[in-house]
């Protein structure tokens, strides 16, 4: 019997899929996990009071409507509409395989994330994960959470310290700056486009043109801008309203209401504005508040919102090849270079630097100056200065004319009168991430300049130069910007004035490069329990301190420090080093998931790092030249930016 009910189920479950379009049934095969956020819920009914925090205005914390009602309408509406459907936490957000077994993640209201959790979503969705934001989300850091009597800082911009940056480390899916939120009375969401797929779906379902959406009185709405150039297309617009409290900001038709986003090989819809009010659920359920789950009685258009979610949802799940590659691109430049002894008896350095973000990605990070002797050690007191943000738009007609995208200061450093006669380096480098942010893997130079400072006998000034390239590295030799600058950045020597690009890289080089790349130093307290190097060896102190990272493990109770390096090794010692995540459907053909680093792997081809060989295989046993090693750490710092 229980065999027959079986096939029963089956075959009513084939007939319902063949009785659906190609495109409803491919959806109802996704597996969708709708976000319930106990922390959004829980902020949602906090009060706390107003005041002041180091000079900022904190307004007072209100009881806001249940979150908990809004994710609950989600999951019955794309319930009712036949897509496969399940409940999700937070702790499903705190791991990137928790969140890689779905198709598509939908997050309704959710307001409070940590900064991992925000990571994890990022790296999902650039590996190819869908994602529905209905009314944006994570604005407030869930590490904030405000206590009882006490003022809600959570919101408050000191922790992501610009604008620009207003979902931390997940801004650049989003494609967009936070321009402003703004209040509208009398308010009409329709679509200007008519091209986008979701709007002909919606649209071919209801059989009109138009898809329209009112609401009687007041409403917040959360305006964004994408940047130019970006993959960001508004498909619903701000199309009408009677008034609002930003008019300065504000105009009829210009802001999208939501978004369309390409982000690696993952698609977005992002909403600005309060869609589950207009729709209505009539199922019964476990409604908070004493609510229900009809629409608000001062909305029109829920056969409107239903179609736009249900195509959302679609467009997000469907299989496709778009792609929009991650261009973490900064270029950084100093001129006006002199440097003189002073009336002071001081020797005196200025100069200008400029940097510019020409991606498609913000940046944020530190600008760092400093003069090196022959020994690497640093001479007189560096110059350093946190820029919060720079835009992913390198035109100056952009968003509310506020965005950044270029950074530019004179700076000057002092150092000793007696500076000894010789040739010193001056390194400006750039350190990627947020200034709060202390894991080794979160703050790291990403791109560098070097010049030669040169002080001759006899003279009060010094003669500024070009750094030159190992001689032996050349424009023709396949890597030569990725070996120019890691040896700015300082994180390849070379050795006896060459750097041998077609070497083997020898395991405890490659661990020192990471180190160098992670801004580590190897600690002489490290210690590593291998039969073949003891406390004092060369490169003793490197290897402990790489094996307590996680950038090396021993090998049949050997370190095997002076044996090339494999590409399987270095495909674990990029990963474990930098904390990288990424999955991927594709499988090299001699990287069977039974092989030990084959999760490392794959997470290198999912970030862009390495795309194997044409014949799709990896080669896992094949020894790293160095200069196969300077383009993997070249691309993991771009790739790992934050």
């Amino acid at each position: 019997m229980k065999k027959l009910y079986t096939l029963l189920i089956l075959t009513c479950g084939f007939i319902l899929l063949a009785a659906l379009s190609p495109a409803q049934a491919e959806a109802a095969t996704k597996k969708i996990g709708v976000i319930f956020s106990e922390s959004s819920e829980k902020y949602a009914n906090t009060i706390h009071p107003g005041g002041k925090h180091e000079g900022q205005t904190v307004s007072p914390k209100v009881d806001y409507s249940s979150t908990y009602n809004k994710e609950l309408k989600a999951f019955l509406l794309y319930q009712q509409q036949g897509f496969n459907v399940e409940k999700i936490y937070e702790k499903d957000l705190n791991n990137l395989d928790s969140l890689s077994q779905y198709d598509a993640i939908v997050f309704a209201y959710t307001v409070m994330m940590n900064h991992q959790q925000r990571e994890n979503v990022k790296m999902y969705v650039r590996n190819g994960g869908g994602a529905i934001f209905a009314f944006q989300t994570a604005r407030n850091e869930s590490a904030k959470f405000p206590k009882t009597n006490q003022m809600d800082l959570s919101p408050l911009i000191y922790d992501v310290d610009s604008w620009v940056m207003e979902w931390d480390n997940l801004t650049e899916v989003f494609n967009a700056r936070f321009i402003d939120d703004v209040m509208l009375a009398n308010s009409t969401v329709s679509n200007k486009n008519t091209a986008h797929p979701i709007i002909q779906n919606a649209t071919k379902d209801l059989g009109k043109n138009t898809l329209k959406l009112q609401k009687s009185d007041s409403e917040w709405i959360e305006v964004i801008k994408p940047w130019q150039g970006g993959n960001a297309t508004p498909i619903l617009f701000f199309s009408n309203y009677d008034s609002t409290d930003k008019p300065q900001t504000m105009k009829k038709n210009e802001f999208g209401a939501a978004h369309a986003i390409q982000y690696g090989k993952g698609r977005v819809v992002q909403i600005g504005f309060k869609i589950y009010d207009y729709i209505n659920i009539t199922t019964k359920e476990d409604w908070q508040d004493g609510e229900n789950g009809f629409a608000f009685s001062t909305t029109q258009g829920d056969e409107d919102a239903q179609a736009f979610m249900k195509h959302s949802l679609n467009w997000v799940v469907e299989n496709h090849k778009d792609y929009a590659p991650r261009k973490y691109n900064l270029s950084l430049n100093t001129d006006g270079v002199q440097s003189y002894i002073a009336p002071s008896g001081q020797f005196v350095f200025y100069s200008n630097v400029t940097i510019k973000n020409n991606g498609n990605v913000p940046a944020r990070g530190t600008l760092k100056v400093e003069i090196l002797d022959a020994n690497g050690n640093v001479v007189g007191k560096g110059h350093e200065r946190y820029i919060p943000g720079l835009a992913a738009d390198t035109t100056t007609d952009n968003a509310d004319k506020k965005d950044i995208s270029t950074h530019s200061e004179k700076y000057q450093i002092f150092m000793p009168g007696n500076l000894a006669i010789g040739t010193y380096t001056i390194r400006t480098s750039f350190i990627e991430g947020r200034d709060d942010r202390k894991n080794a893997d979160e703050k790291f130079a990403t791109v560098a300049e070097i010049k030669t400072l040169s002080r001759v006998k006899g003279s009060n000034k010094a003669v500024i130069g070009i750094a030159p390239l190992f001689p032996d590295v050349t424009i023709s030799g396949g890597a030569y910007y990725d070996i120019k600058n890691l040896q700015a950045l300082g994180i390849i020597k070379g050795s006896s004035g060459k750097f041998n690009p077609q070497a083997n890289l020898t395991r405890v080089q490659a661990t020192e490069m990471i180190l160098r790349a992670l801004g580590i130093a190897a600690s002489e307290s490290a210690t590593l329990n291998a039969s073949d190097i003891k406390a004092g060896d060369y490169g003793y102190a490197v290897l402990a301190t790489g094996a307590r990272y996680g950038i090396l493990a021993l090998e049949n109770d050997k370190i095997n420090a002076h044996q090339p390096m494999t590409r399987a090794d270095m495909a674990r010692a990029l990963v474990s080093g930098f904390k990288l995540q990424g999955f991927t459907s594709n499988t090299f053909t001699d990287v069977p998931t039974t092989h030990t680093y084959y999760k490392d792997i794959q997470a290198l081809y999912a970030l862009g790092i390495t795309t194997g060989y044409s014949d799709n295989t990896f080669k896992p046993t094949n020894t790293v030249t160095r200069q196969n090693f300077a383009q993997f750490v070249n691309r993991t710092l771009y790739a790992n930016s934050k």
